[in-house]
């Protein structure tokens, strides 16, 4: 049957809906009635001084029963040993911050004096004040040369004798001092490996016993059962019962047997809801802001207030209530089971007395294993069933809501959240690649150039060359590889006057090369006198210069000549009378040459192999003129403006010679205007360095909400497992972010094998550095060190912003108008203290400064100073702006101080290449060559071959050399520099080897019977015994 109502025919099945519908409501409005009236409404007032109340209460405070007030602890005036109160973590942590900074500071004075040498040298020239100060902190800088008027070397010969100091006469040669040096940096790796394997073997377990022995927890008194019967096949309903009746029968059954019927105080059993606690709990959060609506509503109503306001609260309310019936109904196979039905998924057990405990552990001791389980005695099983039984933790360490998730349920969302992590990880790497390969140095080998010009300088006290050969050589050794200008397609030789297409040279020179300036001695109107004494060679393609050989004849005793690299051809020979050689090509740094002693009986005489190398310092003085006319050859925003090599020169001169603030605005003076599209640009890149190591610090920032995200996602039931999860997450992102990615991508890797191909995604290997050299040191370490420097107050400020400033101004905003008492004291609440982000920027604090304090050992220093901002402001954060943190254990501790021999592994790397490389830190062969040889499999002759090779070869021909090169620079591991580094290297090749075979293979299988080895035989094995106390009162 239908009704009709003006006109329109409602069905039955529409009027029983919209009866179920207002059925619904009315309970609704009942439900709300019946909240009215036992809700109680609190002032504004009342609400607030609760909710205060209740962030003294739960912050690191004393409770002053005679106040009846709670005290924040004082900084100064509360010891390490009583932060113990808020877990034995929380103590382990600062012990650990202040015993690192007293180990940094010894290592900072074990090798002072290699810092101390650094600063001394002088081959570190930038015209950054920034590069050049940081520069000099690092090994690149050591040492000065004689022949140099700032004490700098030119040559790889040079490089190799230079002395120790910029004192000449020359005492003292580097490499005589390179292996004490060497020595230091070794002894203070080991200071700083030693000290970690007393502090996790020897001060941390006394730590823990003398913590547990001042305080005591509910956890001293019972135990944890995570394998027990799911279900009993008799008396379920009684399991809890059961369960205690079984451990007071242990107890009855030792050898002292324990007549106590209360023996067991309680037993927890932690049910089976299948993962629906956490419904439960959304339910609660969301009767709280229906009581929220309600008391508003309330409040209105008694004030006479808008009733569209009432309106709205009362829809909101009913929206609420919608929701929680939606949850009801998820909910109702569950809330319809008693607690009784339930599986039970674990229990823990507290027991009377402490010694209860220990003697049911040491009863219990072998159930760690599971092939020991399936042995257990039948007085030990529970209701027939093998169960396990080890210490719990504390239960403010618990996340009561997880524990019913099945063991495979948690492994998958870990599996999902590891894929996750890598994903996020090589995401935020390949953001931060263009911010790294910004600090890539432009300081590589000389550029290739059309035109090279050989030219005499004023210092030669000649004027007049006279040149019977010239060869230049793509290599640094000026080999005969076949890369030679002999070899190179040539368009002309020429000279200030002339142009020929060739010369022929012969070993007698009967036919040299004169100069013009030898006839030709007058200025001419442009007054270019003495400025004509060059060569000049231009080939059909760019070709690199490396090295040059020159022939003179014996008439020419010159004692300097310079190369000049040239970019375009010269003018036509009519139009070159005017032209200057400094004024248009880029000058190289100048070579010194020794003529023999006695040149009365040759004919001619050769130089040795001249490197060819730029002149970074633009000691070539460039004139405005000069400068204004090479700007005005270019077209307004050509890239010429910018890398120019003698604009270049010209504006590095004018910020030497009139200060930093030449780079900024107004460019209201000439040479301004005409450094301005230079001065932006290295504006510009100082601003993206400075950005990619803020970039750095942000993207840690950012990726530490993810991952407590993804960790909390993961379900795991304690707050130590999701600290350590959190942990080693954080720890490896801001490792790769902060110390890796940065060496990575400026390496220059030009082959890689296939399988690490798709890294070059990540622009992996296409840097410009095949070495740590210098300027690998001025630019890319300079940055690191600036990033490490910033993390001493980027990583321990922000805690104390977010609790003195952000959590404040959150606070007072989101209170305005919270009428429930429950969610204002939450609002109230400090925020937590994370132990596990602390740790994580600590170790990559330690990791950054073990791997690359060999070459930059004020990197110790920068430590030191952490390691006093860390302890200071992490403590004044935690009891004065952070809620009291749960009871933490020594695991998160423990697994960081496992990480920390692999950092002094990376550091015999890092430092054990850094030491060989003989332009750095030349030095002898050591004793060790015959283990290296044995090691590495290379012997001293290949060694040789492989180096000169590559160092030899053109750029094309480098790639299929550089592996040789590699395998052979292993080698230099044996250098007396570093041959202490090399023995710790060896031994942790040994040790990780060793370690991994165990752990991979053998442990699964081994360890239950090592186990039970060192139980049966605690006088033998002790190690491998589990230490109990004693049993009794």
């Amino acid at each position: 049957m239908a009704e009709e109502v003006q006109g329109v025919v409602i069905s039955d099945e529409v009027k029983v809906e919209m009866t179920d519908k207002e059925r619904d409501e009315d309970k609704a409005r009942q439900h709300f009635t019946e909240l009215e009236s036992t809700l109680e409404v609190k002032s504004t007032a009342e609400l607030k001084k609760a909710a205060k109340r209740h962030m003294d209460q739960n912050a690191c405070t004393v409770y002053n029963e005679e106040t009846d007030e709670y005290k924040y602890r004082s900084c100064c005036g509360t010891s390490v040993s009583q932060l113990g109160v808020y877990g034995v973590g929380v103590t382990l942590y600062f012990q650990f911050i202040r015993q690192m900074g007293v180990v940094f500071l010894l290592c900072s004075l074990i090798c002072g004096p290699n810092l101390a040498l650094n600063i001394m040298g002088t081959q570190v020239d930038s015209t950054s004040t920034f590069y050049k100060l940081m520069g000099m902190t690092t090994i690149a800088n050591l040492g000065a040369c004689e022949d140099d008027e700032k004490g700098r070397c030119h040559t790889t010969q040079e490089m190799h004798d230079r002395c120790l100091w910029n004192d000449f006469p020359c005492q003292m040669k580097l490499k005589d001092v390179t292996q004490w040096m060497g020595l230091a940096d070794g002894v203070g790796i080991l200071f700083i490996l030693g000290w970690g394997l007393i502090f996790q073997r020897f001060h941390m377990p006394r730590v823990v016993r003398r913590i547990d022995a001042m305080h005591a927890t509910p956890s001293d008194y019972a135990v944890d059962v995570p394998v027990l019967p799911f279900k009993l096949k008799e008396g379920h309903e009684t399991y809890e019962a059961q369960l205690k009746d079984h451990f007071c029968g242990v107890l009855k059954s030792l050898k002292t047997p324990i007549e106590d019927p209360d023996a067991v105080v309680e037993v927890a059993l932690i049910r089976k809801y299948d993962g629906a606690i956490s419904k439960f709990m959304a339910k609660g959060e969301c009767l709280q802001r229906q009581h929220g609506d309600i008391i508003k509503k309330k409040q209105l109503q008694e004030s006479g207030g808008d009733q569209q306001k009432i309106a709205s609260l009362e829809k909101a309310a009913m929206a609420k209530y919608r929701k929680m019936t939606a949850i009801e109904k998820s909910l109702r196979k569950q809330a319809e089971m008693e607690d009784g039905q339930r599986g039970v998924v674990r229990a823990f057990v507290t027991f009377r007395k402490e010694s209860y405990k220990e003697a049911v552990l040491d009863e219990y001791r072998f159930s760690t294993f599971s092939i020991f389980r399936c042995c257990q005695s039948q007085r030990l099983r529970f209701c027939g069933s093998a169960i396990k039984v080890d210490e719990a933790c504390e239960p403010s360490d618990l996340f009561w809501e997880n524990l019913d998730y099945t063991w495979w349920h948690r492994e998958i969302r870990k599996s999902i959240v590891v894929v996750l992590t890598l994903v996020m990880l090589i995401a935020c790497s390949g953001a931060l690649v263009y911010f790294q390969s910004l600090s890539k140095s432009a300081l590589g080998s000389a550029n290739e150039q059309l035109v090279w010009i050989v030219k005499s300088t004023p210092e030669s006290d000649i004027g007049c060359m006279r040149l019977c050969d010239v060869e230049f050589f793509g290599d640094r050794s000026c080999s005969a590889n076949g890369d030679t200008s002999d070899h190179w397609p040539m368009v002309k030789m020429f000279d200030a006057y002339s142009d020929t297409a060739s010369h022929t040279w012969n070993s007698t020179c009967t036919n040299p090369w004169v100069s013009p300036a030898c006839s030709d001695t007058t200025a001419n109107n442009c007054g270019v006198e003495g400025q004509r004494d060059w060569i000049g060679f231009e080939f059909k393609d760019s070709h690199q210069a490396q090295c040059f050989k020159v022939k003179l004849s014996a008439a020419t005793e010159a004692k300097q000549l310079q190369i000049f690299g040239c970019s375009a051809p010269p003018p036509a020979a009519v139009n070159r009378s005017c032209w200057k050689v400094e004024d248009h090509c880029e000058p190289m740094n100048t070579n010194r040459i020794t003529p023999p002693r006695n040149l009365t009986s040759a004919v001619s005489w050769s130089t040795y192999n001249q490197e060819i190398s730029q002149d970074m310092s633009c000691s070539t003085p460039i004139s405005l003129e000069v400068a204004r006319d090479r700007w005005e050859s270019f077209a307004k925003g050509s890239k010429e403006r910018v890398s120019n090599p003698i604009l270049n020169c010209f504006c590095q001169q004018q910020v030497l010679s009139r200060g930093p603030q030449f780079l900024l605005p107004p460019y209201d003076i000439e040479e301004k205007q005409l450094c301005e599209e230079w001065s932006l640009d290295n504006n510009i890149t100082l601003g993206k360095l400075l950005g990619g190591t803020a970039a750095v610090l942000v993207i840690n920032q950012l990726l530490l909400f993810v991952y407590q995200f993804l960790v909390k996602w993961e379900r795991h039931n304690t707050v130590t497992e999701v600290a350590q999860s959190q942990f080693w997450k954080l720890f490896l992102a801001q490792l790769v972010n902060t110390g890796l990615l940065v060496l990575l991508v400026n390496a220059s890797l030009k082959e890689l094998p296939v399988v690490l191909q798709p890294l070059r995604i990540l622009s992996i290997g296409t840097g410009n550095f095949d070495e740590l050299s210098l300027s690998w040191y001025v630019s890319i370490g300079s940055g690191l060190c600036l990033t490490i420097f910033m993390q001493v107050f980027t990583t321990t400020v922000p805690p104390l912003i977010m609790s003195f400033v952000v959590k404040p101004c959150l606070a007072k905003f989101f209170a305005r108008g919270e009428v429930v008492e429950a969610r204002l004291n939450r609002i109230y609440t400090l925020p937590d203290w994370n132990l596990s982000l602390r740790m994580a920027q600590t170790l990559n604090v330690v990791f950054v400064i073990c791997m690359y304090s060999g070459g930059i050992p004020g990197l110790y220093i920068v430590g030191f100073l952490y390691s006093i901002v860390a302890f200071w402001l992490d403590k004044w954060c935690l009891l004065h702006g952070s809620s009291k943190p749960p009871a933490y254990n020594q695991t998160i501790i423990r697994n960081c101080m496992h990480f920390l021999p692999l950092a002094a592994f990376l550091h015999t790397i890092v430092g054990g290449w850094t030491w060989g490389n003989q332009e750095l830190v030349p030095s002898d062969w050591s004793p060790l060559v015959p283990l290296a040889e044995r090691v590495f499999r290379f012997d001293i002759e290949g060694y040789e071959t492989a180096i000169n090779a590559y160092r030899n070869a053109s750029t094309a021909a480098k790639a299929a050399l550089q592996g040789a090169y590699f395998n052979a620079r292993i080698m230099d591991f044996a250098r007396e520099g570093c041959w202490l580094i090399f023995l710790i290297f060896l031994v942790f090749c040994v040790y990780y080897i060793i370690y991994w075979v165990l752990k991979l293979f053998l442990a699964p299988f081994v360890a239950p019977f090592m186990f039970a080895f060192g139980e049966c035989c605690p006088t033998i094995c002790c190690c491998c015994r589990r230490k109990r106390g004693h049993i009794g009162d």
